[in-house]
């Protein structure tokens, strides 16, 4: 799963996002506005994952949509800034309940500073996050994130349910990596059509394309779970499995694979180190699940590709479909 040659600038940034760096400049310079505080813990904590990167997606998906009907950056951008936010407070609540030490190869929240902190801070940028967004006096865009942190919390629940339960089913995995994480990108997409005036038929294209590569994103997430390096990751591998979060690839290999019995009991034991970590990974690769999921990746990436079409012809919409193709080739 390589980037496809051509999706990296000269400049070593992705060339589908040079169209945006301005607003997306703006959008990080109103994070770190908006985080400043005269307590240095507080700031020193709500800050901690920005010194760790990351892809800033959401933001750069608000924007893009946008950029097709060339709508206000006075209230896209707020919006963009508000939608890291919240998924920086998501970040941080997940790390807290799943007791991960790494994100993004720093030490957590939870890890440096201790569970209590970690989760007020998540609720510190959730509350950031809505200010912003009421802020722009746009009721629309409150009304949109709070039903995605909605949509989120549900997902997350059923997954804490799920937890080392080797019979769930295809269908219960990709309900909740709907509501998890395609829900939330789709309404991004969404989002920055609604706050530019598109139409309802482009508004829903908009978020089908969303979906599409949401549910093709978190499927990647979940390949590379299991198959890139700890290095890449940022955090161990086969970290999903510890905490007993069963993914696509194991679904399969637990429907499809002779040592099926097995691997269930290894996962029933929750109890998953390296060594069992390293066979039920052997025993997924061997089985084809990894690249049954990555073939459902490509389907859905593929059909979210196609939706693009519905939309007005300019420059951004053909860096949607740009995008949509390195988030399936990209190796971390």
């Amino acid at each position: 799963m390589r980037v496809r040659q051509g999706a990296v600038a000269a400049s070593g940034r992705l060339g589908f996002l040079e169209g945006i760096q301005p607003p997306l400049a703006l959008g990080e310079q109103e994070i770190n506005r908006v985080l400043r505080d005269d307590n240095r813990l507080v700031e020193d904590v709500s800050t901690h994952l920005l010194r760790g990167g990351g892809k800033r997606l959401r933001p750069a998906l608000i924007l893009m949509a946008g950029e097709i009907w060339q709508g206000p950056a006075d209230l896209l951008v707020p919006v963009a800034a508000a939608a890291e936010l919240i998924h920086m407070a998501t970040l941080v609540h997940d790390d807290t309940m799943d007791r991960a030490q790494l994100r993004r190869g720093l030490p957590t929240v939870n890890a440096v500073w201790g569970v209590h902190v970690a989760i007020l801070t998540g609720d510190y940028l959730f509350a950031k996050a809505f200010s912003l967004l009421a802020a722009t006096g746009d009721n629309r865009a409150v009304r949109v994130m709070a039903d995605v942190v909605f949509q989120m919390c549900t997902g997350e629940i059923a997954q804490h349910a799920q937890a080392f339960d080797p019979d769930q089913t295809e269908a219960e995995y990709l309900d909740r990596i709907d509501k998890k994480t395609a829900y939330f990108i789709a309404e991004c997409c969404r989002l920055g059509g609604l706050l530019s005036g598109a139409s309802a038929e482009e508004q829903e294209a908009l978020r089908d394309f969303g979906y599409g590569i949401g549910m093709g994103f978190q499927i990647i997430d979940d390949i590379l779970d299991l198959s890139a390096s700890a290095q890449k990751l940022g955090k161990p591998i086969g970290s999903d499995l510890r905490c007993g979060v069963i993914t696509l690839p194991v679904i399969h290999a637990l429907h499809h694979s002779p040592q099926r019995e097995h691997i269930a009991h290894l996962i029933r034991t929750r109890n998953l180190g390296d060594k069992e970590v390293e066979e039920i990974r052997h025993r997924v690769e061997r089985c084809g699940g990894l690249h049954y999921a990555l073939r459902m990746a490509e389907r859905f990436t593929e059909h979210a590709r196609r939706r693009l079409d519905a939309l007005p012809s300019a420059p951004a919409r053909e860096a949607l479909r740009e995008m949509a193709a390195y988030l399936v080739r990209r190796e971390y």
